[in-house]
């Protein structure tokens, strides 16, 4: 069960992913069609803490070494005016612990949304299971956080494919209660002495079990229908990389394109520079 659920998990998961990586490889494909150029090698591009160094950022990591190191802090401020780039690289190899942080905080930052989500699933779906969560927020901060991830566990591969899925939510959380109605069954059956109330039991159990089934079967209908969805979006891409294709092999783009490629590398206008 335990397995089940850590596959349910990383599932939905992966399918949100797998959207994800759908929708931005569509928009890099509609770039890509109106400039060939765009399309260069990933190598090419600043790394990532260049790209994502905002002033906030920047200004954060700042006040940091500017408490370790004044005089760091002071050369960096003033290769900042001089040459903004060659600035980035420094502050990141002066700036590592500071980035460090921000990257923990940014991952806790996503922790507790992720977590605050889940509480008003869980609100929505088994209140009195976040009522009995509440209480303990209120009463041990400790215990909450334990009884939290142990809800988690229990529940958040449902919330990962409600998130993603409704319905597909929907029918894990039927299964859910199917399972906890067949042990529950099960423990009775073993336990029981009369063979009318076994024989009832038993009756009750084949039929959860029926019902069991036809969730399983919708669940793999699930999946492959959304499967079929990514089948249809890849085929399109395909379509489109062919379309692509061949209006990037046709002589006189060629050259129209070229030619402005080497006019943008080679204008050189003068730029004002006020430090």
């Amino acid at each position: 069960m335990q397995l089940f659920r850590v596959a349910a998990l990383f599932t939905g998961m992966a399918l949100a992913g797998g959207w994800t990586a759908t929708c931005l490889a569509a928009a890099e494909s509609k770039q890509a069609r109106s400039d060939i150029w765009q399309d260069e090698p990933r190598e090419t591009w600043r790394p990532w803490w260049q790209r994502d160094l905002t002033d906030d950022v920047i200004d954060k990591i700042m006040k940091g070494i500017q408490k370790r190191d004044p005089a760091k802090a002071k050369e960096l401020t003033d290769l900042r005016q001089k040459d903004p780039e060659r600035f980035k690289t420094q502050l990141r190899e002066q700036g590592q612990p500071e980035l460090d942080q921000i990257i923990r905080e940014r991952f806790e930052a996503r922790r507790q949304e992720r977590n605050t989500k889940f509480v008003e699933w869980l609100k929505a779906n088994y209140p009195q299971e976040e009522q009995a969560l509440r209480k303990l927020k209120e009463a041990d901060s400790q215990l909450y956080l334990t009884k939290l991830d142990h809800l988690m566990n229990q529940y958040g591969y449902i919330f990962e494919a409600d998130s993603s899925s409704p319905e597909l939510g929907a029918v894990l959380k039927d299964d859910f209660e199917l399972k906890k109605r067949a042990s529950e069954l099960c423990k009775q059956l073993r336990n029981e002495k009369s063979d009318a109330k076994k024989q009832a039991l038993g009756a009750e159990l084949q039929e959860v079990i029926a019902r069991r089934y036809d969730l399983i079967v919708r669940r793999k209908e699930i999946a492959y229908e959304q499967l079929l969805k990514k089948l249809d979006e890849l085929q399109k891409q395909v379509r489109e990389s062919k379309d692509e294709i061949v209006k990037w092999r046709d002589e006189r783009t060629k050259l129209e394109n070229v030619k402005q490629r080497v006019k943008a590398l080679t204008d050189e206008k003068a730029h004002f520079k006020w430090n």
